[in-house]
């Protein structure tokens, strides 16, 4: 019955259609009572029916409506004419077209109603839905009612105030493409740069001749290659006769029309001219990094456990400043770690006697649940590592553990020294009953996002039994300043890891551990078409550092394959073989481990500065912390250039490695070179360009791609408690209940 109906108003409305091509009013009249009865019979079940037509309904009932006024304006019936109007109106959106609406505007007319009332009228009646829809009979008293109102032009304009603050940005929309060149000076004379299409936003930075024109925007792209700094278009169009009749070229917008903040621009970066250009948001809909440090919602609830897991960090030190050690050992310990084992590699270092201060802190104000141990690695030192040092005692049953103390003894390498290290760190943390250890640098932090309240005892607690260590990916700093006193809370700019970003998967520790007992960890991963984004976007980076890799000092062995990006796509300048632009991070990508500590097991070993292995030599049950809130270490390898220089003059001459070699960051071996055999103003467009990487309007391009963000989670935690804090009333209620055992919370009294 309802298909039947449906048909039948589809016929009756199409031969109302013809017959008001030919001006039968009547037939036309006659045909649309027919089709609305069929098509009122056939009326859907709800907004869900999915039968033939169901979808459409309310649209052809608006344009059956339509028509039937249409026949009754003709016929002289004016006030049907305006009730059949304002009941199509119900059945669309308020801001769709609809013949009905003029139908009921004409209607109005005839009835006495003046023009502007009559089309306040109808936007009234626009107002209303289909689910206000009273019937044809209910809806004749309302319209009514509105009709006398509109005689008596009582109806008024409702005229929404646009309350959007104007931030103080220039954005035009061109209308005429035909002037819409870009030029290099304000006239008509200047050299054509570009030109923009019709209706294409542009961002300004001034007006200048009076308004005659508007220098574009460093973010604008525009053909710089000649050197052009600024660029220009003209907000009117060329007429030297009458100036007032001018065409507008450029029209501006209302500041609810801007678009949306850049990301560079909300992280508070600059675009320098000649640089290159972040995109905007139709060429960059989404960004790439998938890691976010979120805000912690007021209506989050407490977390119902209180996991006493102990933890226990090392690091190992030479040279730091006061600041710089205070803010690392203060921070861990306000951030669940309980412990921290300071290993000084200069026993005449200046920084041991604030080491100590903090030291004795924590004795004489006997602060629970937090320890520091201050270890000089002098003479006497090391007589009893190498008598306690598993590196030692196995040193003929492994060629690794020959490897590391032979760095030790003779090439007084950094990393051998910093393994025996955190070995004797690790069993003295066993021994102690901590639960988790890990090692990190003086410029590195443990960072574990706000929604997890910044606590590693939280996120460490609550991981699965079975896991024996947990793989944190790190994310490198970007300096803003050329000099910095404490990175740890001068420097909250940081570049995301790969292994947070779309398209990259982390690798399996069991195949890591393949290629390392192979030869083969420096061996470079196939690109695949998920990360095809990543090498188009380095490629980009990499030909805007050509000028300056050429003013290098440098002398390095052949790149190794993968280091030098794919550059199909892109137009190169002369036929001159590209120089290496150290991409990306200027030292390692592959993260650090957590590992746990089993108090009926033997500690574990560490594997290299990033993994650990259990006491046998077997593999440990891995995790990696890949999600998009999980815990990151946050490192600070060139936080400043005066401890980037002094840094490579200590470190003396770093050998460069044969070509196809990775085990040393190419960066490292580069800084190296700059900083003893440059000259100043050399080590200085090195340190801008390729740590800073602000030279050529890197930080801006890749931040709009998400690959740069604002990490302030350290600054504010050691901020907040800089300021001394009074013990909180404690309220009848508040009191909190928990079991001893499992920390468990029962209630308040």
């Amino acid at each position: 019955w309802s298909d039947a109906c449906q048909h039948g108003a589809w016929y009756f409305a199409q031969e109302a259609e013809n017959a008001s091509k030919g001006g039968h009013w009547k037939v036309v009249l006659m045909m649309s009572d027919r089709a609305f009865d069929c098509h009122t019979c056939a009326r859907p079940k709800g907004r869900g029916d999915a039968r033939v037509g169901s979808t459409e309904w309310s649209e052809q009932l608006c344009d059956l409506l339509g028509t039937r006024a249409d026949a009754l304006l003709h016929l002289g019936d004016y006030k049907r004419a305006l009730v059949d109007a304002c009941a199509a109106v119900h059945f669309v959106a308020p801001f769709d077209w609809s013949k009905a609406r003029t139908r009921g505007v004409t209607a109005c007319l005839n009835l006495g109603v003046e023009e502007p009332q009559a089309k306040l009228l109808m936007e009234e009646m626009c107002k209303r839905s289909d689910r206000d829809f009273p019937g044809l009979k209910g809806l004749e008293p309302v319209v009514e009612a509105v009709l006398e109102r509109a005689r008596s032009s009582e109806l008024k304009e409702v005229m929404l105030k646009d309350e959007t603050p104007d931030d103080g940005r220039l954005y035009f929309r061109v209308v005429d493409p035909e002037e819409g060149k870009i030029r290099a000076t304000p006239d008509w004379y200047g050299k054509v740069l570009g030109r923009r299409d019709f209706n294409a936003i542009v961002r300004g930075a001034q007006l200048l001749k009076n308004g005659a024109w508007l220098e574009l925007h460093a973010s604008e792209p525009y053909d710089d290659s000649s050197g052009h700094r600024k660029a220009f278009l003209p907000l009117f169009a060329r007429q030297e006769d009458d100036e007032e009749e001018r065409d507008e070229v450029l029209e501006r917008l209302k500041p609810r029309e801007y678009p949306r903040f850049p990301a560079w621009e909300e992280l508070g970066l600059t675009v320098r001219p000649l640089g290159l250009k972040p995109p905007g948001e139709a060429a960059c809909p989404q960004e790439y990094g998938r890691w976010r440090d979120r805000e912690r919602p007021e209506n989050q609830g407490e977390w119902p456990y209180v996991y006493k897991h102990g933890l226990a960090l090392a690091t190992m030190l030479r040279g730091a400043p006061d600041f710089v050690i205070d803010s690392f050992v203060r921070y861990h310990w306000l951030s669940g770690w309980n412990h921290i084992f300071l290993f000084f590699d200069d026993p005449g270092d200046p920084g041991i006697a604030h080491a100590r201060v903090l030291e004795d802190f924590c004795v004489t104000k006997k602060v629970e649940g937090i320890g520091i141990t201050v270890a000089l690695m002098d003479q006497q030192w090391w007589d009893k590592a190498k008598g306690t040092s598993r590196f030692f005692q196995r040193r003929d049953k492994n060629d690794e553990y020959e490897r590391v103390c032979k760095s030790c003894e003779k090439n007084n390498c950094v990393q051998g020294r910093q393994l025996v290290a955190f070995d004797m760190a690790i069993m003295e943390a066993h021994g102690k009953g901590f639960d988790w250890f890990a090692h990190v640098d003086i410029d590195e932090c443990l960072y574990v996002p706000k929604m997890l309240d910044n606590s590693a005892r939280r996120f460490l607690g609550s991981r699965e039994r079975a896991v024996e260590c947990v793989r944190l990916w790190n994310h490198e700093a970007i300096p803003e300043q050329m000099q910095t006193q404490d990175w740890f809370r001068e420097c909250t700019l940081f570049q995301v890891n790969r292994m947070h970003c779309r398209g990259f998967k982390p690798p399996r520790e069991y195949d890591q551990l393949l290629r390392r007992r192979e030869g083969r960890e420096f061996e470079s991963e196939k690109a695949g078409t998920e990360t095809k984004w990543w090498h188009k976007l380095m490629a980009a980076v990499h030909l805007k550092r050509q000028a300056t890799a050429r003013k290098m000092p440098l002398s390095l062995p052949p790149p190794p394959p993968g280091v030098i990006p794919d550059l199909d796509g892109f137009a190169l300048a002369g036929n001159e073989r590209t120089q290496e632009t150290f991409l990306s991070f200027s030292a390692y990508t592959e993260g650090k481990s957590v590992v746990r500590l089993d108090r009926h097991g033997k500690p574990p070993m560490p594997l290299g500065l990033h993994s650990f292995t259990a006491d046998s030599g077997e593999m440990l049950r891995y995790e990696q912390a890949q999600g998009a809130g999980d815990p990151v270490i946050l490192h600070y390898p060139n936080a400043s250039f005066a401890y980037w220089k002094e840094k490579y003059e200590r470190l003396g001459e770093v050998p460069a490695t044969q070509s196809g070699d990775r085990s040393v960051p190419r960066t490292h071996i580069a800084s190296s070179q700059v900083a003893r055999r440059g000259q100043r103003h050399q080590q200085e467009l090195f340190y801008k360009t390729f740590v800073m990487q602000s030279e050529h309007g890197e930080l801006a391009y890749l931040a709009e791609h998400g690959l740069v963000m604002r990490v302030d989670g350290v600054k504010a935690l050691l901020e907040y408690y800089d300021q001394p804090r009074e013990a909180p009333e404690v309220l009848p209620g508040q009191v909190v209940l928990r079991d001893l055992q499992t920390g468990m919370k029962f209630g308040k009294v």
